[in-house]
C-alpha cells in the first residue's frame, strides 16, 4: 500500500485481503471528513469559493455624532471571519463603493455612510 499526501492509501500491484478493505474504509472516512484546510486535503483556490451577499438596509442606519453621519453594526454571515474574508460593498443599483468600515470583533463590524437612504450590499469572499 502506498500512502499518498494527506494520508490516503493507494493499492499497489499485489495488495489484497483484509488490509485492502481496511484501507479503502479509511479512505472513505478521510474523504468524508476533509475540510480543504491544507492539513487533511488540498486548500481550495479563491476562485472555487462561492461568495455570499448580505443586505445592509437603509432603514437600519443610526445617527453617529456629526449631523449627516450614520453607521450600522453588521454581523458577518456564519462561516466567515472578518479578519480573513474579503468584503466589498455596492449599492442596490450595483455601483461598487468604498465605505469606512470599523472592526468590532471577528464576527461584527460597523459600516459608515453619509446617506441613510441607500441600501448597501456586502459581498463576502468569492
Amino acid at each position: 500500500m502506498l500512502t499518498l499526501s494527506y494520508g490516503f492509501k493507494k493499492p499497489q500491484s499485489g495488495d489484497q485481503g483484509a488490509s485492502l478493505f481496511t484501507d479503502i474504509e479509511l479512505n472513505v472516512q478521510k474523504t468524508n471528513d476533509h475540510t480543504h484546510d491544507g492539513t487533511n486535503s488540498a486548500k481550495l483556490p479563491a476562485q472555487s469559493i462561492t461568495g455570499v451577499s448580505q443586505t445592509i438596509a437603509s432603514g437600519s442606519w443610526i445617527a453617529n455624532g456629526a449631523t449627516g453621519h450614520y453607521r450600522q453594526q453588521v454581523t458577518v454571515p456564519a462561516g466567515f471571519d472578518f479578519d480573513t474574508v474579503g468584503i466589498s460593498f455596492r449599492t442596490s443599483a450595483g455601483i461598487y463603493i468604498h465605505p469606512t468600515v470599523e472592526r468590532v470583533s471577528a464576527t461584527q463590524y460597523f459600516v459608515y455612510t453619509t446617506d441613510n437612504t441607500i441600501d448597501y450590499e456586502a459581498l463576502y469572499g468569492g
